[in-house]
């Protein structure tokens, strides 16, 4: 027969048992909690850095294609001279959207002579693409100042103000590459703070 001691015992082997497995169980629920928290950490600053890096680059873009339509509007207007239908139609081939499409179908409209003026007509363009809200409302503000400066009817003013625009252009790219920079540093720190973090949690 069995004595009471051995029962003991056995019952004792088996709650040991018992612990040991929950606290295996407790210890795999503990490290999967860490390692999701770890992601969610990695993944939060990713995606804060492409955020910010995604920004400075659109802004980067319209600024740099809005510079490079001043600069062909200018030498058009400089030196040769045509009628600012013909310019819109020359340049508007060259450039890259939304800038194409807005500059041709400007040209496309005036060929309409329906009494609208220049100005108008690229303030109408100018809402279209506000509308759609993929622009930078800074971009957008830059885009209809450039249909104000059309809107003068001597040759030499237009060229004054085309180029202050150009040189507002300069400053504000300038000012871009500066932030980008700083931005990168800041993504830097960010990444390592993450993985800083990270060593730490799974301590």
């Amino acid at each position: 027969s069995v004595s009471v001691q051995e029962i003991y015992c056995t019952a004792q082997r088996s709650g040991w048992g018992a612990d040991s497995t929950d606290m295996g169980w407790r210890r795999q629920g503990i490290m999967w909690q860490k390692t999701v928290a770890a992601a969610l950490v990695l993944c939060g600053a990713q995606g804060f850095g492409y955020a910010l890096c995604q920004e400075m680059k659109c802004m980067l873009y319209h600024d740099t294609e809005q510079k490079q339509m001043l600069l062909y509007m200018t030498r058009e207007i400089a030196f040769l001279h045509r009628p600012i239908q013909e310019i819109l139609e020359q340049i508007g081939e060259k450039l890259q959207e939304p800038y194409r499409s807005l500059t041709l179908e400007v040209a496309c409209q005036m060929k309409k002579e329906d009494g609208r003026s220049l100005h108008t007509l690229w303030n109408e363009q100018t809402y279209k693409l506000r509308e759609r809200r993929y622009y930078p409302p800074a971009a957008m503000d830059n885009l209809a100042r450039i249909g104000e400066c059309l809107g003068c009817e001597e040759d030499e003013m237009q060229i004054a103000s085309l180029r202050l625009l150009m040189g507002n252009l300069d400053e504000e790219i300038e000012k871009i590459k500066c932030r980008k920079e700083e931005r990168s540093r800041l993504i830097q720190t960010l990444s390592l703070l993450a993985g800083i973090f990270c060593i730490v949690l799974f301590l």
